[in-house]
């Protein structure tokens, strides 16, 4: 039996949908397409048990970008993500690849929570953002941080990657990285209810240099958190809304050429391993749910970040410097 991006992939080559190359997809008719349908740009390296065998194909979904990020799977198996350069916010279903919005506002960080709304981590301003998918139109429902007595509600800084668990609170991270945050912001990872209202700080540890990928375990009690500038993966577990227990560290990525530079973005399968996107290798490691190192699959080009997907959830979209990566996997997505 053929995978899903293989038997995908299949199609376009034998059928391309004319239409949808000239004409703009239904769902947002003002956007352009931008980018040429799957193409096989290698395989899984090695066996992966329970997770991806070796020899899977990998296809490069969308290509043409100047550096992508935040990649976000809506239920009915569309993907968005960012170009970060370009100020694009991008999706890619069997239509094409369209525009969402051409004004990001330096959105890293893009997530659909499970009542479908998508949301922004945005660097500039720093900002939680609501996203019309349609439209591309872009609310703001969170751009100030609580400070001691007096609240003052200064600048959250910039943004990078966020995760909305099941009650509607978003937790997010906003890294120091090459210079000081705008109004003398931490280097720190968040948390905003789902009322709205200002950004408590939930961890700012000296340990947890420049906090960038985030996500929850499978089951929600854990929130795990991939700092840029340490090799140390942490894991906190979560006691209620915006409070979290001591942390501790889930795996250490071994040391390599580039020793400062950690783990970016990250996500869950529904048996709870971890994927963690890991720069410098071009790679994801795959993690058991306990932290403990299962392999790699490796990609052409330096990662940044990763998602699941598709109408089964099983398809692994992997963002890197030029475009959109995917590979088929065991599990689904865990939420």
């Amino acid at each position: 039996m053929l995978s899903t991006l293989t038997a995908l992939a299949l199609a376009f080559q034998t059928t391309p949908p004319v239409d949808a190359v000239t004409t703009p997809p239904v769902v947002a008719p003002v956007v352009t397409l931008v980018a040429k349908w799957p193409t096989k740009a290698g395989e899984a390296s090695e066996d992966i048990a329970g997770v991806v065998a070796k020899g899977t194909p990998i296809f490069k979904w969308s290509e043409g970008h100047n550096f992508t990020e935040g990649p976000a799977c809506a239920a009915d198996g569309t993907v968005y993500f960012v170009d970060i350069p370009a100020n694009e916010i991008l999706r890619v279903d069997p239509m094409g690849a369209a525009i969402v919005s051409k004004e990001s506002n330096a959105t890293f960080g893009l997530y659909i929570a499970k009542d479908g709304t998508l949301y922004g981590a945005q660097a500039k301003p720093g900002a939680i953002t609501k996203i019309d998918p349609k439209s591309g139109a872009i609310e703001v429902i969170c751009d100030k941080r609580t400070t001691e007595a007096p609240k003052s509600g200064k600048s959250l800084g910039r943004l990078n990657d966020l995760v909305v668990d099941d009650d509607g609170g978003i937790w997010f991270t906003a890294p120091v990285i090459g210079r000081k945050q705008e109004g003398g912001a931490p280097d720190a990872v968040y948390f905003v209810p789902s009322t709205g209202g200002e950004a408590t700080e939930v961890i700012c540890d000296e340990k947890v240099r420049a906090p960038n990928g985030i996500h929850l375990s499978a089951d929600g009690k854990t929130l795990l958190v991939v700092p840029y500038f340490t090799l140390d993966i942490m894991a906190y577990p979560i006691e209620g809304p915006g409070k979290l227990a001591t942390g501790r560290v889930f795996y250490s990525i071994p040391s390599g050429t580039r020793e400062t530079i950690g783990g970016d973005g990250l996500t869950v399968d529904a048996k709870g391993n971890v994927y963690v996107v890991v720069p410098p290798r071009a790679a994801v490691f795959v993690l058991s749910p306990e932290g403990k190192p299962l392999g790699q699959i490796r990609f052409p080009e330096r990662t940044s970040n990763c998602a699941l997907g598709g109408k089964d959830g099983k398809t692994l979209y992997v963002t890197a410097s030029s475009g959109v990566y995917a590979i088929d996997v065991a599990n689904p997505r865990a939420r």
